[in-house]
This record gives structure tokens, sequence and C-alpha cells, in this order.
């Protein structure tokens, strides 16, 4: 059986599109890019394996924008129940072989019949606090392991999430600056979920300063 994994990203940072395009399109996955229907910049793709999409948002806080368009997306278009989606905001990362890596384990745990619908990877966060971080935005640098202890708020983040689109589809991302840890302490507690460490996301890869490259 194939494994597709859909990446959904809210785009702000327009100047991060083609590091993003060129670092997914060897990865054999989806990208959903949604941008706000009152941004001041604009995008196009030709490539088939992009999708683009024009979001009504009206929020304030830049987390509220972000989640909000993630849940206009899982509210208003077509989710494949057997394939898997996960979120990466438009400054992060993953390695060249993230995908493929993955898809082979999952692979393997589908036949050895030990399959869970939510996975939970590990996520690097760079070698450094940028100094003109400012809170919410100033993120430690201790990376976050895919544990049931680091189930907690202030300790997972979106982009370590992998889930069906029919659990999905029931759930939402509250619009508070902590709602990606609400929704996964939520997921993982009500759903059966994979934990793996041995793969990980990078947050804020592109984020000036926070990472030595």
């Amino acid at each position: 059986m194939s494994i597709t994994f859909n990446v959904i990203t809210p785009l702000a940072r327009f100047e991060n599109v083609n590091f993003l395009k060129e670092m997914l399109e060897n990865q054999n996955v989806i990208w959903h890019v949604i941008t706000d229907d009152d941004a001041k910049q604009t995008v196009e793709f030709t490539e088939s394996w992009i999708k683009h999409y024009v979001c009504p948002n009206k929020e304030l806080a830049f987390w509220e924008r972000c989640n909000n368009s993630i849940n206009w997306f899982i509210e208003t278009q077509k989710i494949n129940h057997d394939e898997f989606y996960c979120f990466m905001n438009d400054d992060d990362g993953y390695d060249s072989l993230f995908f493929e890596n993955l898809r082979n384990y999952v692979k393997d745990i589908r036949s050895k019949n030990n399959f869970n619908e939510v996975i939970i990877c590990s996520m690097e966060r760079g070698h450094n606090i940028p100094e003109n971080a400012v809170h919410p935005r100033r993120h430690s640098t201790e990376k976050l392991f895919a544990h049931p202890d680091y189930m907690r708020i202030g300790f997972v983040g979106v982009e370590q999430i992998f889930l069906t689109g029919r659990i999905l589809l029931e759930n939402r991302l509250p619009l508070d600056v902590c709602g990606d840890g609400m929704m996964i302490c939520y997921i993982v507690r009500k759903y059966p979920t994979t934990y793996c460490p041995q793969f990980s996301v990078l947050f804020n890869y592109l984020e000036p300063g926070r990472w030595i490259k």
C-alpha cells in the first residue's frame, strides 16, 4: 500500500518560498500552501505536486492567523482519510531523506500490524536563540523528543505530529498561542500513537541566527 504525505503550510514569509519548494521537491510529498486573502504579496505554482489555496483570514495575531488557516483548510478542502497530513511552518525544514525514512518506517510497522494513525517525531530547535527574538518567539534550543513524557504544552510543536486524514478531520487547532500543544496533547490521549524519536523535523530552520549552517 502506497503512503502519501501531505504537508500543510500557512505561508506569510514569501521570501522563503523557493527554499521550501527546493527542499520538498524530491521528497515525494504533496505540498498544500495556504495564503491569506489580505496578503500583500501573491504566489503562483505550476508544479502538480503543489496545491495553493487562498484563505479568508481576519485574525490578528500571527498564531491565530496560522491556526485559523489550517482549520479553514480542514473544513473546506478534500481530506483523504488514509493519507498522512503534517504541518510545516514557512520557516521550518526537513533533511533530504526525512520523508523517505519515515515512509519506510510506516511500511515496516504496517507489515507487522503495529500501525497507528498518529505519529510523533522529534524536533531539533537549532543552535542559538536569536538575539532579536522576543516573546513568544524566543524559543529554547532544547530538543523536543518524541516521547509520551514530552506531550505537554510547551514541550511539543505542531511540526512533530503526522496523522491520517481521518484523525485530522476530527480535530482543530485552538486559536491560542499554545494551540498546537493543546491539540497534540488531546490527540495523543485520545488515539493510539506511535513515537519515532529517531526522526527529527527542523524547527525555524530559516530563522536568522537560530541555526549554524
